[in-house]
């Protein structure tokens, strides 16, 4: 993944309190899944933004509420019956 710098400019009043490396650390990490839940990056490409391998972000975004696999009742039906193949459950 490329990156580019990008400036920000925040209100002193959003920042008070907050060490300006954790701040990024959690912009950085709130942008990505953000852009996750948008369907805008993968899970792979998230994490990377977010500075975490896949499984410490599949935890952030459960943490946060958003959901980690994402599958329509169509492909969750195909899964369920590839499984069940599987195991040669009826």
């Amino acid at each position: 993944m490329e990156f580019e710098a990008l400036e920000r400019n925040d209100p002193r009043e959003l920042i008070i309190g907050i060490e300006k490396g954790k701040f990024v650390e959690e912009m950085k990490l709130f942008t990505a899944m953000k852009l996750y839940e948008m369907n805008a990056l993968s899970l792979g490409k998230a994490a990377e933004l977010a500075g975490k391998n896949k499984e410490e972000f599949m935890e952030a975004l459960s943490e946060h509420g958003i959901e980690v696999v994402r599958y329509s009742k169509e492909e969750l039906n195909e899964e369920i019956k590839f499984l069940k193949g599987i195991k040669g459950i009826k």
